[in-house]
């Protein structure tokens, strides 16, 4: 059973530093994108020279050092039963 976190917190700071609280796991990083499960959904961090300082999923904190340019929340995606049935 997936545990998904009701609440989560983002801190910036200056966006050179960034913490978000609540993290479940990371799908994928590199260097100008983090792509991270937030509330059952995508969040996509976007920026250069960006690294991940701390993970722990077991608390659901992640730190990020670099140059934070975007926070993005994937939105949620209509059924094709859903737009046909509005």
């Amino acid at each position: 059973m997936e545990k998904t976190n009701l609440n989560h917190k983002v801190l910036c700071d200056n966006r050179k530093f960034l913490q978000i609280f609540g993290v479940e796991k990371v799908e994928s990083s590199n260097e100008n994108q983090i792509v991270c499960k937030v509330m059952g959904t995508n969040m996509f961090v976007q920026g250069k020279n960006m690294h991940i300082e701390k993970l722990d999923v077991l608390q659901g904190i992640l730190e990020v050092n670099g140059q934070v340019n975007s926070l993005k929340y994937q939105g949620e995606k209509k059924s094709f039963w859903k737009k046909v049935f509005k």
